[in-house]
């Protein structure tokens, strides 16, 4: 008995030890402690940064952690460019750096790391660490910085190569499409570039979206930007820094080597402060780019520019059942045929421009329609339509109008449509008109009166469209826009001296165009009866007077036109006029 009560005791003993032990570890759980988010720091770097007289052929550059180095042909860029590419490896905390040419004599080089360096833990990244040597005796420490921007909305370009050719007397205009440059850098996300351990020259500053990476403007495609004219590089203008430590390197290393004393040099702001816009060269070579049956009694034609001129027949003697409507876009750079199908299985079309183009094809009128191919059920398409009103709101002075989604050849009107006018029903009274060339647009001849409630009904089956679509039941509900509903803007433009014309937008909340005005001379801009909301003014300096924005031509020196935006956002409330008193000088 003794015995048992023994065992028992030391069984119990053994059991509470364990629990004691497990509750001890659970305690005792490691902290990995706060979050580390600083960068990794420069510990040293052989040579050191700003060295003059190198004639090595490796750098190394140390840091106190471990870092990686991620796409570093990509990211990291020397200037000047080097011929071949050097090799760039880690070697523990260490970035080394081997040249695989010799260098330049009597030449200031830079290294910028960009986004290549981060930590290896924590991903905390070594932004835009700038690392300058002097193969000869003195260091050049002239700078020049800017933004490149989208010449069309004004948004900064990230990842563009900003590239400086030198001035040496001759024509640097050709420089971009055969050489590369003699300094070369990258936009960040808010499309700003700098460079320093510039030649006390001036340059051509020239931006590049480089298509197959090799340094030169040779793609129609590739987007650009440049300055029209010559920059001298600069001085930059610092305050007074405290001694360097550890800490300081990413800033410090970026510095001339006696800018830590320098308070003020000569400072041009403009070199500081340049503006590229970024294009397109639009190629002005007429062609075809596409010629397809996009949907069953729907032939599109894409051309590269305007095509008023292109002749496009068929040598075909057609059916009377067989109707075509042509149709240009506003541009006339797209031509869409729309057809009666099911008469035809092929049609043989010429398509005929100068020496240009010479197209003569039979194309199948036959469209096989994807949702068919996959046996599913597809209801029959019906002919769609809008109507001009905006919250059951017609504005003053415009006719309700339908606009359809292809040109409808016929109207059967019923005596069951019927258009209910306040509080009156008038049955078999509605009456449309075509009110454009195509047959797109409708409108009611009814007159509509102010301060009258009107419903329209309209039955399936009144309006025929050319590829054999009706429409389904219509009914809408509106009223003419009383004055309290809307609200009107005026504004004073002064063009700018020499400008033969410039081209006023009206942009709405969802940055559609709303009005679009042409002003030849400063005058002062009607917008009638808008609708409550914000809304903006955009101006686009129209130089060659074709009513429309314009890409530049580097080949050309031509900029692109210039887009100017009013300074505020116009806040139009219903039944009340903004009415600007101070003109807008372009």
């Amino acid at each position: 008995m003794l015995r048992k009560l023994k065992y028992g005791f030391l069984c119990i003993g053994v059991i509470v030890t364990a629990l004691l032990l497990q509750c001890c570890a659970n305690m005792v759980t490691p902290s990995g402690g706060a979050k580390d988010t600083k960068p990794p720091v420069v510990t040293e770097a052989v040579p050191e940064n700003n060295s003059l007289n190198f004639s090595g052929k490796k750098i190394e550059i140390t840091f106190d952690e471990f870092v990686t180095l991620e796409n570093a042909n990509q990211n990291v860029l020397i200037s000047p460019p080097l011929a071949t590419k050097p090799d760039i490896k880690l070697s523990g905390k260490t970035v080394v750096i081997r040249f695989k040419e010799p260098l330049k004599p009597n030449t200031t080089y830079s290294i910028n790391f960009g986004n290549a360096i981060k930590d290896l833990h924590e991903g905390n990244l070594f932004q835009n660490y700038l690392y300058t040597f002097s193969t000869g005796n003195a260091l050049d420490s002239l700078s020049m910085a800017g933004t490149v921007l989208n010449a069309l909305d004004k948004k900064p370009v990230n990842e563009a190569l900003v590239g400086l050719y030198a001035d040496h007397g001759q024509d640097t205009d050709t420089l971009p499409c055969s050489l590369v440059p003699d300094y070369i850098t990258k936009t960040d996300k808010d499309g700003k570039f700098h460079f320093s351990g510039l030649a006390d020259k001036k340059y051509l500053v020239f931006a590049l979206k480089d298509a197959n990476s090799n340094l030169y403007y040779d793609l129609p495609n590739e987007e650009v930007a440049f300055i029209d004219s010559l920059v001298p590089a600069v001085y930059e203008k610092y305050q007074p820094k405290k001694a360097r430590t550890a800490t300081d390197s990413i800033v410090s290393d970026s510095l001339p080597a006696d800018a830590a004393t320098e308070v003020e040099r000569s400072f041009d702001m403009k070199a500081m402060n340049l503006t590229l816009y970024m294009f397109v060269e639009e190629d002005t070579t007429q062609m075809l780019l596409e010629k397809k049956l996009i949907e069953e009694g729907l032939l599109r034609f894409v051309f590269r520019q305007p095509a008023q001129e292109v002749s496009i027949e068929t040598p075909e003697i057609l059916p009377d059942a067989f109707q075509i409507v042509r149709v240009p876009s506003l541009a006339f750079d797209t031509v869409q045929w729309y057809f009666t199908p099911n008469i035809k299985d092929s049609l043989w079309i010429q398509v005929n421009y100068n020496t240009l183009i010479h197209d003569s094809t039979r194309y199948s009128l036959v469209y096989k329609d994807p949702r068919r191919q996959n046996r599913r059920n597809v209801e029959p398409e019906t002919l769609k339509a809008s109507y001009n009103t905006t919250n059951n709101i017609l504005l003053p002075e415009k006719e309700f109008t339908i606009r359809f989604s292809e040109p409808v050849v016929s109207i059967h009107m019923p005596d069951s449509a019927y258009l209910i006018e306040g509080k009156d029903t008038l049955w078999n009274h509605l009456e449309f008109e075509k009110a454009d060339e195509f047959g797109f647009l409708y409108r009611l001849k009814n007159k509509i009166l102010h301060d009258v409630n009107y419903v329209i009904n309209i039955p399936d089956s009144v309006f025929f469209g050319i590829r054999g679509r009706t429409n389904g039941n219509m009914i809408t509900r509106f009223h003419r826009a009383k004055d309290e509903e809307y609200g009107n803007i005026f504004i004073t433009v002064n063009l700018p001296q020499g400008l033969p014309q410039a081209v006023v937008q009206l942009i709405g909340s969802n940055n559609a165009v709303i009005d679009t005005q042409v002003v030849t001379e400063s005058r002062e801009l009607e917008f009638w009866y808008l609708m409550p909301g914000k809304y903006r003014l955009k101006a686009i300096y129209d130089t060659d007077a074709n009513g429309k924005w314009s890409t530049g031509n580097y080949h050309r020196h031509a900029l692109p036109e210039t887009i100017v935006d009013y300074k505020d956002e116009l806040d139009l409330k219903a039944g009340w006029d903004i009415d600007l008193d101070t003109p807008w000088d372009l």
